[in-house]
């Protein structure tokens, strides 16, 4: 096990909440690659959350897990929000009359002041113990998540895990060659985490379509290992039916079925052309 894996095992075996994150409209290889990974976490007895800066697509929705995909990375910190023009603000002051904290919001002259319906509330400052980035390149691919949690994702125990080449973690799993969830499928083996039926059909649906459908010239001999794992999990392929929609196809047991020696058609008689008969000459035919 190489160090940057050793490091990986240390920290989520120490962590007792663990945030998943994941860049701006992911490929289905990422979203397939986190919830795996969210899967195997959470059966290993992690807390663990996965925070996406948008909701997700209708795409994935035959994903394991992806109703567990949340836009907010939740925490202790209340957020007051105040929409409308950035400059609609004047100050905002405290005081503590009548045993509250409250927050005394001025808009500048010459504005038509705020409404109730101008503030949102919402909750920043996650309190999880290890942060795993998955298939991003720089932080920055998170758009508004890591600018709204930058405290979040600059702590140290920050995991860059990803086919793209990056640096921004205090571990950094990269792989140029291998897809998201090739290299979650590697990392659950090397690290002993659960590895079950729902979690290898995740992994199964985005080593597919980084390799668009099996047949990228990319695929090496670790894809056609990761997918053997798979498959030996229960993974399987699902092909696409009418409309698009993936539909499960029935499974074969080919040991349960009969063999039975198949049946030979009796030869017909083939009509042969009259030129094709064998000729007999006759004593009349060589008198003539």
């Amino acid at each position: 096990m190489n160090e940057e894996l050793q490091n990986l095992k240390s920290k989520v075996a120490t962590a007792g909440s663990i945030l998943i994150a994941l860049p701006e409209n992911p490929s289905q290889d990422i979203v397939a690659a986190a919830l795996a990974l969210y899967l195997s976490l959470t059966q290993s007895g992690k807390q663990a959350s996965v925070v996406a800066a948008s909701a997700p697509v209708v795409r994935d929705s035959h994903l394991v897990g992806v109703d567990k995909i949340a836009t907010d990375v939740g925490g202790k910190n209340l957020v007051m929000t105040i929409g409308g023009p950035d400059d609609a603000v004047d100050k905002v002051t405290s005081n503590t009359e009548g045993g509250h904290l409250n927050l005394v919001i001025i808009p500048k002259k010459g504005t038509p002041g705020l409404t109730q319906n101008d503030v949102t509330f919402s909750y920043s400052g996650s309190a999880a113990d290890l942060v795993i980035v998955v298939g991003a390149a720089d932080l920055k691919d998170l758009g508004a998540l890591a600018e709204k949690e930058h405290e979040v994702f600059a702590r140290e125990n920050l995991v860059n895990m990803s086919n793209q080449v990056g640096s921004f973690g205090s571990v950094n799993l990269t792989d140029p060659s291998s897809s998201n969830s090739e290299l979650v499928t590697a990392v659950l083996q090397e690290l002993a985490l659960p590895l079950d039926v729902d979690i290898a059909n995740n992994l199964m649906r985005g080593i597919e379509d980084a390799t668009s459908g099996l047949s990228s010239p990319n695929m090496t001999a670790d894809t056609f290992e990761a997918l053997a794992v798979l498959y030996r999990t229960g993974a399987r392929r699902v092909p696409p039916a009418a409309g698009g929609h993936l539909e499960p196809a029935p499974a074969k047991i080919v040991s349960d079925m009969p063999i039975v020696e198949p049946t030979r058609p009796a030869p017909q008689p083939s009509a042969q052309a009259d030129w094709l008969k064998p000729k007999i000459l006759t004593a009349k035919d060589k008198n003539q």
